[in-house]
């Protein structure tokens, strides 16, 4: 396959299979686009910087001419519904299948086996680093420091693990094969050992050169069902199962060039992510983190973290992966856990599997743990994990590994929000992090203290891993746009403000039919009424005077000349306080006034707006003029957070506050305006007790002259009391009045 002559598109591009496999093939010269909805801050920096273009929803088309589809993508998966359908459809193939194609050309070694694959795959890809042999690889899974995932300089040799979970080991024919071991597995594809032993030995037989397989103990060659070829073995019988790897990758290495490594070759592999990662390491206090998902591979790393003098207790935290083989090795699981005092157990990772009717193995895990004595508990949040000492080590390959960083953040800092910005640090890459960033100069009203951590996420990535990181640590989270309609504490806030502005969430695109303009949650809504004027679009002058961004004006419904955001929507998508993707409808969206509650807590990333025509540039600009010459002569200028009040049904909260008399009055310095009583006219160095002191005496004065009381407009950003001040009074005003 010439790869210059392709554009690929990668449908679960961050996978750990996909992603290297995608770096491959733009190194060759390939275009390549991408599509994952799980991606991470690190998966997405690599992709980027390779020149992958990452949709960050849906494509409805592409000419793509090969569509890469990862084993666990479904069949009804909308992206292969347009993506790969049309006139001119493109070959779909799975990942294994692409993999195999690129291997044609190449004198390919194929690593092979139950376990340590990835492991392998990058030691061979250390030593080619280190030795400067000439071979390309793809490893799968992320090395740790200083090693690429891939990589494809045109050698002719190419080193890549075989998987045979989905069937592709079927259509791979390689020079070398590298056999680590046989443990039978994916019980969903293969019914017994020998179905197992059978895709194996049919690799054998399609490999053209050397098998390198482990020897039993006795050292005797094995296994017998493989076919009678050159076979040479590699011993087995380290008790470290990095050093088992380390002896299969110099051997493979051997057998490719002639000679063997030198002795060094090894020194300074950096690991592999996932794989006996430490996240803390102490006298008193260990995080480590294993992929094992097999019973076999859970036992040998239980049993190296015997030999590694750890501290004490052992806390090991299981989540099994796949219900296929969670339920085909109940028994091997228990057998494996069951030397072990304390186990919490995780919800099962489907990995794209369903569970099936009645099929509950986790409950026949923790049964038959408990039958031996092993305390077995789950953990839902940080606050149920047992304190802060010994060792604790996470196993498995699904999502559970997510607290183990976390962990390891919490015992070395003060606070929970002082882990989240060591975190953050380390994970956001696009974006900027702050510690005690003033707020008054994020706002329009230039008043309030600092936030104990601000991010601007550089992606809808970053910010996925932002606000699930900080749901973990159960640290509170407030967002901030262009900062108007918003009040902050003169203390500050305790917590993580989230920003998104710049070009990744400003972005702008006019649906193919011309009905409809997506548009990023960070652009100001003058910002975009001045660029729909330009592109000619009708519906959006009203934004012109409204100083807040797409993303705040939906949450609250602005509006303004008769203009309500809601009227305009079609569709808006966001990420709630999990860092899950959530998308509504204009349908399933109740917009009233000032509110739309279904966006409340969430982070707006994008909204599809109707386009309620068209007409000359010059034509909707002098509507503009016209909106802004009427706010100009009935508001006031200078700082501001626009109105203050709510406008009570039938009348408005700007002619209850002047007929009450307090145009031009205030507190310290600030003032009710004398040209708009619903906004306030704060001087340099006023603060924001001093604004609530105003709005108090307003809405009291009102309630006493008039019997209605007022309801804040202005949002209130600081701790749980300055945030529910008015919320709280409003209530014990409700309980006197019964």
């Amino acid at each position: 396959m010439n790869l210059t002559d392709q554009k690929f598109f990668f449908l679960g591009v961050g996978g750990m299979g996909m992603l290297p496999l995608a770096l491959f093939v733009r190194e060759g010269g390939a275009e390549v686009e991408g599509l994952d909805d799980g991606l991470t801050p690190r998966a997405e920096t690599l992709l980027r910087s390779a020149g992958v273009r990452l949709w960050d929803s849906l494509p409805t088309s592409s000419d793509c001419t090969v569509l890469v589809i990862s084993s666990a993508i479904r069949p009804e998966h909308p992206v292969l519904q347009t993506v790969g359908a049309g006139e001119n459809p493109p070959i779909i193939l799975r990942r294994g299948e692409l993999l195999a194609k690129l291997a044609e050309t190449r004198r390919f070694i194929a690593v092979a086996g139950s376990h340590g694959k990835t492991t392998t795959t990058a030691l061979l890809a250390h030593l080619a680093v280190r030795e400067k042999w000439d071979a390309d690889f793809v490893i799968g899974g992320l090395p740790e420091r200083g090693l690429t995932p891939a990589r494809n300089r045109g050698s002719e040799w190419l080193i890549a693990e075989v998987d045979e979970s989905d069937g592709t080991i079927e259509g791979f024919s390689p020079e070398i094969s590298v056999f680590l071991n046989f443990d039978w597995d994916h019980a969903d594809r293969y019914r017994d050992p020998s179905a197992m032993q059978g895709a194996w030995s049919r690799l054998a037989e399609r490999t053209t050169g050397t098998v390198i397989h482990p020897q039993t103990p006795a050292g005797a060659l094995e296994p017998t069902w493989l076919p009678d070829r050159a076979r040479v073995s590699f011993d087995d019988t380290a008790a470290d199962f990095l050093a088992r790897n380390a002896n299969a990758a110099d051997l493979a290495f051997a057998t490719a060039t002639g000679s063997a490594p030198s002795s060094s070759a090894l020194e300074g592999f950096p690991g592999v992510w996932r794989r006996q990662t430490f996240h803390a390491r102490a006298t008193d206090f260990a995080v480590v983190e294993d992929y094992a998902h097999h019973p076999r591979e859970v036992s040998a790393f239980l049993s190296w973290l015997e030999s590694q003098n750890l501290p004490q207790p052992l806390r090991v935290f299981f989540q099994p992966h796949r219900f296929s083989r969670t339920t085909r090795f109940v028994g091997e699981f228990v057998e494996a856990l069951s030397g072990l005092d304390e186990v919490v157990l995780h919800s099962i990772y489907g990995a794209g599997e369903n569970p099936g009717p009645g099929n509950n193995p986790l409950k026949s895990i923790r049964e038959g743990l408990e039958a031996r004595g092993v305390r077995v508990k789950r953990v839902e949040r940080l606050g149920d994990f047992p304190p802060h000492s010994g060792t604790f080590a996470f196993i498995g390959a699904g999502d559970a590994n997510e607290w183990a960083p976390i962990l390891a953040a919490v015992e070395k800092s003060p606070t929970r929000v002082a882990a989240l910005a060591d975190l953050a640090r380390r994970a956001i890459d696009l974006g900027t992090v702050r510690e005690q960033e003033k707020l008054g100069p994020h706002t329009t009203m230039r008043i309030g203290g600092e936030a104990a951590l601000w991010v601007a996420p550089g992606s809808i990535a970053e910010l996925r891993w932002l606000l699930r990181t900080a749901h973990l640590l159960e640290v509170p989270v407030e967002f901030v746009g262009n900062g108007s309609n918003l009040l902050v504490s003169d203390e500050g806030f305790e917590g993580l403000v989230v920003h998104l502005g710049g070009n990744p969430w400003e972005g702008k695109q006019v649906s193919a039919d011309g009905t409809s303009v997506s548009v990023g949650a960070g652009t100001t809504m003058p910002g975009m009424a001045r660029w729909a004027a330009g592109q000619g679009l009708e519906g959006f002058s009203f934004m012109e005077g409204i100083p807040g961004t797409i993303g705040g004006g939906l949450r609250m419904n602005a509006g303004s000349m008769g203009g309500w955001m809601g009227d305009l929507v079609q569709q808006v998508d966001a990420v709630d306080a999990a860092g899950r993707l959530v998308s509504f409808s204009r349908e399933t969206l109740s917009f009233g006034y000032r509110s739309c509650p279904q966006l409340e807590g969430l982070c707006i990333i994008r909204a599809v707006f109707h386009i309620c025509g068209t007409d000359r540039p010059e034509n909707i600009r002098e509507k503009m003029r016209e909106f802004a010459s009427r706010r100009r002569a009935s508001q006031p200028g200078g700082p501001s957070a626009g109105c203050l009040f709510r406008n009570p049904e039938g009348d408005s909260a700007g002619r209850l506050i002047d007929a009450a008399g307090l145009k031009g009055q205030g507190i310290g310095k600030v003032r009710i305006s004398e040209k708009h009583a619903n906004f306030i006219q704060p001087e340099s160095g006023a603060k924001a007790a001093e604004v609530v002191a105003v709005m108090k005496r307003a809405r009291d004065e009102v309630r006493e002259r008039f019997g209605v009381t007022l309801e804040p407009e202005v949002k209130f950003l600081g701790r749980e009391g300055f945030r529910s001040i008015f919320s709280e009074e409003a209530s014990r005003e409700t309980e006197r009045a019964r």
